[in-house]
């Protein structure tokens, strides 16, 4: 972080000296036409040419009285006062004069034409001399500049920090670590983004112990079931009793090839969830061909099947193949515990649409509510009994399976009660589109 820090530092500041440079360069590559050098040459030339209708003794008064006039530094000397290797003494008579500079002043020096014995002598004006303070007032610029920049980086090293040392402790093993929230922040869609990654993993991890954690169980007992039943085999007395421990063996193994297809459909969710597809569906006619789909499944339970909808027609985009996979699960599971009675109701609410699964049975407890969406959570327990003899195994992934289905529809599900037929309803809410 540090590194980032002083690279963001460094190249602004380097950008800033770099383009100052360039534009001195650019300032100084580009020659004034009307310079005080300039200037002065031209101011020469023509001090020179009002000599020629001059006598020589009238020179000193009228360039005294011209340089007291214009305010200049003008003095007439005479030509052997100037000592001059011959390639400059040929520049006194040039256009501008010649350019001598002296430890006092720089100055400007032309012959007389018409007096060559004498030279006009212009001293140029001083450069202008560069601020004492402009080093260290440059200097502050900069400096300031870096502060500035301190300033609004600070916080956002702070949060990279922050995400840094979260990141290395969760890689150690600490999966409830998230990164706070806060207004200040300048990269909350990058620490959104941590939060849910930490999140899924954690659950995935979660997940993956339990899945290890109930395969170990639940498979201990139909392999004890063959262990036995093999030695029983070796020891049966009769062709009839082989045959017979040889059907409960077959049966142990359905049971456990039935629990590893559950376990390993519920691990590929996470893939399947990627894959899928969803369109928009009436929703009245949708679910109206569903119950006629369940029809024989209510006879095969004696349940009688009520659908109440909503007059206007709704609509949601969904996956109609997981969808239903979603409801089966939750009606196969009501039909185990419905007494008499299912009920299936669409309605709106609010900007969402409801599809609520009601039967007459005894209901879940409200401390198990939350409980029963989980994986691995069976619901034949001290809060339910069934009222069905039921020999299709179940291992606890129905309903987790469903609440992950109705999450790919970014929608959620919610076990309470029913307040007319007292038993278990679960309110399955989607989004609606028009």
């Amino acid at each position: 972080m540090t590194r980032l820090f002083s690279g963001l530092l460094l190249t602004s500041l380097l950008s800033l000296f770099l383009l100052g440079y360039l534009i001195d360069r650019v300032i100084d590559g580009d020659p004034a036409p009307s310079n005080a050098g300039t200037v002065s040459a031209h101011l020469l030339d023509y001090m020179v040419s009002q000599s020629q209708p001059l006598a020589e003794i009238q020179l000193p008064a009228h360039y005294q009285q011209q340089a007291a006039a214009l305010g200049l530094n003008l003095q007439l000397e005479p030509y052997q006062a100037l000592a001059l290797p011959a390639e400059l003494a040929q520049q006194l008579t040039a256009p501008g004069g010649l350019a001598l500079a002296s430890n006092e002043q720089d100055y400007l020096v032309k012959q007389l034409p018409t007096h060559p014995q004498w030279l006009l002598k212009l001293a140029l004006p001083p450069e202008q001399q560069q601020h004492p303070l402009s080093l260290w007032l440059t200097l502050a610029l900069y400096a300031g500049f870096a502060v500035l920049l301190l300033l609004w980086l600070w916080p956002l090293v702070k949060r990279l920090n922050l995400l840094t040392r979260l990141a290395e402790r969760f890689g150690k093993g600490e999966l409830h670590i998230r990164q706070p929230y806060s207004r200040f922040s300048y990269i909350p869609r990058l620490e959104h983004s941590f939060n849910q990654m930490a999140e899924q993993i954690s659950q995935l991890l979660h997940e993956n112990r339990l899945l290890a954690k109930s395969l170990s169980h639940d498979l201990r007992t139909p392999i004890a079931c063959l262990r036995f039943g093999l030695e029983a085999v070796q020891e049966a007395p009769s062709p009839e009793k082989k045959q017979q421990l040889l059907l409960r063996m077959e049966q142990d193994v359905d049971r456990m090839e039935a629990m590893v297809n559950s376990f390993l459909e519920f691990a590929s969710l996470s893939r399947t969830a990627r894959n899928l597809e969803f369109s928009r569906h009436t929703m009245q006619h949708w679910l109206a061909e569903y119950c006629h789909s369940i029809e024989p499944l209510m006879l095969q339970h004696q349940l009688r099947l009520s659908l109440l909808m909503t007059e206007p027609a709704l609509y949601s985009r969904i996956n109609p193949h997981w969808l239903e996979r979603a409801l089966n699960n939750i009606v196969g599971n009501v039909c185990r515990f419905a007494n008499s009675q299912l009920q299936l109701t669409l309605s709106a609410k609010a900007s969402q649409l409801l599809i609520s699964i009601s039967d007459d049975g005894p209901g879940i407890a409200a401390e198990d509510a939350e409980n029963v969406l989980l994986p691995f959570v069976k619901l034949d327990n001290a809060s339910q009994s069934s009222t069905v003899q039921d020999s299709t195994p179940h291992f606890g992934l129905g309903l987790a399976i469903s609440a992950e289905i109705i999450k790919w529809h970014n929608g959620k599900i919610v076990v309470d009660r029913d307040p007319i037929l007292a038993g278990a309803r679960f309110s399955l809410y989607l989004n609606s589109c028009s």
